[in-house]
């Protein structure tokens, strides 16, 4: 045994909580200067680790023992942090002077300050820095170094670059700088390591927003001729292996700009209902586990959408080429043939090894277009009309057995942006319509018959889970409702169903779409998981994600397990293997999950202020759609949200209501859901901000 092993069994030998060097030493009975300075370093080393923590007044204290709270710094720009503790209990205000060197995102111990009531406190040891690099703006100085200052406002401190880090770096630049030290110096110190362009240039702005969420917008070379290389294999061996479904009617409907197809629809009617086959991008095939390409693919987790470009999770030779189920060419894929009956339910279904040729690339708007009536539309695309006709009576079907077992539809509204060079001509709701609706039931019903399939072989695969909301959550979310004027209460259990009947009872009401946003952040986040626990929001008990391989790793995981099913190919030693992969990736993809959602939030509120710099002192209504104590947020029909300040608000005694999400003064209040009418002050690209201020006339 080591001798830092051996030092941590003494310690707790010692049975002292909080203890000095010397009473240490006093229990263990160590003499000799050779001894004693071997403990002293190693206590360091501990103290590093985590294992033990050294106090302000020299002593330490062992980091289990119960006197201190373990969490992560949330900063602000201002220079204090609240740390959340990893246990889940109340937030602990920490002011600069007593975060100790700590810094937003570290991992630290802390102690109340002031005693067990209080609600301040102070840092006493970083287990983990949060931040290796930071995205942000170099300004150098006249003597040569210079301070990266950091486009998070929560990263509350600039990074120290000496001269000899930034000798060809110029002012005013977005950089990435790497931190080597904290030191004792007030400021981290770093170096930069890659200059992404002129602060203020949108390239520069989109790549910063790519970097700060750790994502990637090149492929390597070696992975580029390597996906080159897999596309161009000859795969008509594979072909007569697999169920051939070339002469089915087939066509896959997407969004007009979509690059990459990963899925295509056939839907016959057959006596008790329908039969249907989802057709998924065979990316399985391709992409072997642990190649290069599959070790990227799982570091990216996911494709990243923004408004100017999109961050693949695979090669374009892979995503857009060999893998993408383009018209009237063969390919490999993997398909869920279903048979529902006319009243909706699953009759059987099976999963197979296939191949398509799709007839027809349809998009969105085509088929909305085609099922409103359009008979020039309908002529066109007539050979593809009878699965267009079967396509929507399943949907029918399949929407009315969704609500019945309590689905809850919440109301959310993506932004489409209209871009030309680096100007934003439009801001608008991303339109969705019923062929929109089509495609998502026969994507969740595909989903649901994979899951299932998978539960109960008993083998291990990744899950789409998403758990009940907690307790409180749901507390707080009824009491809300009731200041809307509506009721919502439960019995004993709480289902999904119940969320669907309120969301009934408000439909058309003004106050649907906010009653539906408070609902949803009453809600877990879903996430990936090896454990099959059921997905709350759709009402179901199994759920999984099959059918975007080409862009979610996730996906491709339950591909591998299908296909080692489907070959007989899982033993002891492979079942226990794959399961080791599986809670791998899920945890990473719920990771890179949230990082991309945060990235495409930050790059739609850089084009919405982009916007909306050319409308400043123009007027709209919208509907308030957050309240804190600093002020109010109102979002406009085009989805872009600003901030009314409390000091820009009508001069009143205002008092926040965390509750009822409501800003109360003596004459006036705005409560979420609350119709106003404001006027554009500010737009800042750079803070991704929008201002308004009420209107008046």
């Amino acid at each position: 045994m080591e001798f830092k092993e051996k030092l941590k069994l003494q310690i707790k030998d010692t049975g002292l909580d909080t203890f000095t060097l010397r009473q240490f030493l006093k229990r263990a009975e160590i003499y000799t200067v050779f001894e004693r300075e071997a403990v002293k370093k190693t206590f360091a080393r501990l103290c590093d680790e985590g294992f033990m923590v050294e106090n302000f007044d020299g002593s330490y204290t062992l980091a289990d023992s119960g006197a201190f709270t373990k969490g992560v710094l949330r900063g602000n720009r201002r220079g204090f942090a609240f740390l959340a503790p990893e246990d889940g209990g109340e937030e602990l205000f920490i002011p600069n002077r007593n975060l100790k060197g700590a810094q937003h995102g570290d991992t630290v111990l802390a102690v109340r300050a002031g005693g067990d009531g209080s609600d301040e406190g102070r840092v006493v040891a970083v287990l983990k820095r949060g931040y290796d690099k930071i995205v942000g703006t170099f300004v150098k100085e006249p003597e040569g170094y210079g301070f990266v200052i950091s486009d998070d406002d929560s990263y509350f401190t600039d990074v120290f670059i000496p001269a000899h880090a930034c000798r060809n770096v110029r002012s005013n630049v977005k950089v990435v700088a790497a931190i080597d030290s904290y030191g004792r110096r007030k400021n981290p110190e770093g170096r930069i390591i890659e200059v992404l362009g002129r602060e203020g240039s949108v390239k520069a702005d989109m790549l910063a927003i790519i970097r700060s969420h750790g994502f990637k917008e090149n492929f390597s070379a070696e992975q580029i001729a390597e996906a080159a290389k897999i596309a161009a294999a000859d795969v008509k061996g594979e072909i007569g292996k697999r169920e051939d479904f070339r002469n089915l009617l087939t066509v896959t409907v997407d969004g007009d700009d979509a690059r990459d197809f990963d899925d295509a629809i056939s839907v016959e009617k057959s006596e008790s209902g329908y039969r249907l086959y989802v057709h998924i991008a065979d990316v399985s095939h391709y992409i072997k586990r642990k190649s290069p390409l599959d070790k990227e693919a799982w570091e990216r987790a996911t494709s990243v959408y923004l408004p100017v470009t999109v961050l693949p999770m695979l090669p374009e030779a892979i995503s857009n080429g060999c893998c993408s189920l383009v018209e009237g060419e063969d390919r490999l894929t993997v398909t869920a043939v279903i048979d529902v009956t006319d009243e909706g339910k699953a009759a059987s279904s099976r999963i197979v090894n296939s191949v398509i040729r799709s007839n027809r690339r349809m998009t969105y708007d085509k088929v909305t277009r085609i099922l409103d009536g359009d008979e020039k539309l309908k002529k066109e695309y007539a050979d593809v009309m009878p699965l267009i006709a079967n396509a929507y009576g399943l949907y029918k079907i399949l929407k009315k057995v969704r609500h019945a077992r309590g689905s809850i539809d919440f109301v959310t509204h993506e932004s489409k942006f209209e871009i030309k060079d680096d100007r934003v001509l439009s801001v608008t709701r991303y339109p969705y319509t019923e062929a929109n609706g089509i495609i998502e039931e026969f994507m969740l019903l595909a989903n649901t018959a994979v899951a299932e399939f998978l539960y109960y072989s008993e083998y291990p695969a990744v899950y789409r889970v998403h758990e009940p909301p907690a307790p409180e959550k749901v507390e707080q979310f009824g009491k809300f409702v009731e200041g809307c004027g509506y009721k919502f209460a439960y019995k004993n259990a709480l289902y999904s169903k119940q969320f669907q009947q309120l969301l009934e009872k408000v439909r058309g009401d003004e106050a649907e779409s906010i009653i539906s946003k408070v609902m949803l952040r009453s809600m877990q986040k879903a996430v990936y998981s090896v454990t099959d626990s059921g997905h709350f929001g759709l009402a179901l008990e199994h759920y999984c994600h099959f059918t975007s391989p080409i862009r979610r790793y996730p996906d491709l995981m339950v591909h591998r397990a299908l296909k080692m099913l489907l070959a007989g190919r899982f033993d002891e030693g492979t079942t226990e293997r794959f399961r080791n992969e599986c809670i791998a990736a899920a945890d990473q993809s719920s990771e890179r999950e949230r990082a991309a959602d945060m990235a495409e939030r930050d790059a739609d509120d850089y084009f919405k202020a982009m916007y909306m710099q050319e409308h400043i002192g123009e007027s709209y209504e919208g509907y308030v759609s957050g309240v804190t104590g600093f002020g109010i947020f109102v979002e406009l029909e085009n989805t872009v949200e600003g901030l009314i300040s409390v000091n820009r608000l009508p001069a009143d005694r205002y008092e926040f209501d965390e509750k009822r999400y409501t800003l109360k003064g003596i004459k006036h209040a705005y409560t979420l859901g609350n119709k106003v009418k404001i006027t554009v002050t500010a737009a800042d690209v750079e803070t991704k901000r929008v201002d308004f201020e009420i209107y008046e006339e």
